[in-house]
């Protein structure tokens, strides 16, 4: 399920032949620093960016595009490492040694809804921020963007950038897009382009893929008989509030605590993650609310895609 990567191997492990590699590229095209004399040659095989500098090559792009033409198809770690060998058979060196900086891992799920639908029901994320753009995109982000999950139409988006999308339906895409250092992250001695496709570390990246989708917290619904079993002011007032926040934009929360921080409405800012606790607390009680029937079928797919790793 690995998507675009980002690659850079030094020019010592390149040796002999990095000289050659300009030969390689589609299109490629040099420019010399004036100043330096440095040569630095940028083009491209398969529709992967190769950047050759004075002291490396960075290669930059979508692998299941360049071994299928397409990102629709998921790529597994089996395919994964016949990408990085077609890498190394244009490049003419051993691709598996280069650095991974950066990775995208995702799939595409058909679901039975449009896929705005799905995206409207995923709220607030611990230490990412929730960004909905339009309707057909959702991100959650850091301020230094180490870590960006993704949520979009995926049919949507090829039509937009006009590109043919084999697939039919409601193609929802989830991306995680991790861009630190993956070693740390992951807690390896290093991430090479070879670890990508070994078992191990694949589990890990997709127990971290479906772990950040199940820390998104997610709207629910109320239950049929929660109105037969009121009893009291207090339960008749959790219902209606409950059923307010559910069938509400999950940013209305946030929003409404932002604004409270701005007129500084507590002294103590111990208060503001209280409310949140609250309001979290009512929306999502046990003997009112239930799990959205849309938030099944996106939890379901997310389960099933780590099944056969």
């Amino acid at each position: 399920m690995y998507d675009k990567v980002k690659l850079w191997i030094d020019r010592a492990i390149v040796d002999a032949g990095y000289p050659l590699i300009a030969n390689y590229l589609d299109r490629g095209k040099q420019e010399a620093d004036l100043e330096t004399g440095e040569i630095k040659t940028f083009g491209s095989i398969g529709g992967l960016k190769v950047s050759v500098f004075p002291n490396g090559v960075s290669i930059i792009g979508s692998l299941p595009k360049f071994l299928y033409g397409s990102n629709v198809y998921p790529l597994d770690r089996h395919a994964t490492a016949q990408s990085i060998e077609k890498i190394s058979d244009k490049l003419h060196f051993n691709a598996e040694k280069a650095d991974v900086k950066g990775v995208e891992f995702g799939t595409n799920f058909l679901m039975k809804h449009p896929v705005a639908d799905y995206l409207a029901k995923l709220g607030e994320m611990p230490r990412l921020h929730r960004y909905h753009v339009e309707q057909q995109t959702l991100y959650y982000k850091g301020k230094q963007q180490r870590k960006v999950l993704c949520f979009y139409d995926k049919a949507a988006d090829a039509k937009a950038k006009g590109i043919d999308c084999p697939l039919d339906g409601n193609l929802l895409r989830y991306e995680m897009r991790l861009n630190w250092r993956l070693a740390k992250m992951f807690n390896v001695p290093e991430v090479k382009a070879s670890t990508l496709a070994e078992a191990g570390f694949y589990r890990a990246v997709m127990r971290r893929y479906q772990s950040s989708y199940f820390s998104i917290s997610k709207q629910n619904q109320i239950k049929p008989n929660a109105m037969n079993e009121i009893k009291t002011v207090s339960d008749a007032f959790n219902v209606f509030v409950a059923r307010l926040i559910n069938q509400s934009d999950p940013t209305q929360i946030l929003e409404f605590l932002d604004e409270l921080k701005k007129i500084n409405a507590f002294e103590d800012r111990k208060y503001y993650s209280r409310l949140k606790a609250k309001i979290k607390e009512v929306a999502s009680k046990e003997d009112i609310t239930v799990s959205d029937e849309l938030v099944k079928e996106l939890d379901n797919e997310i389960k099933n895609c780590g099944a056969y790793v």
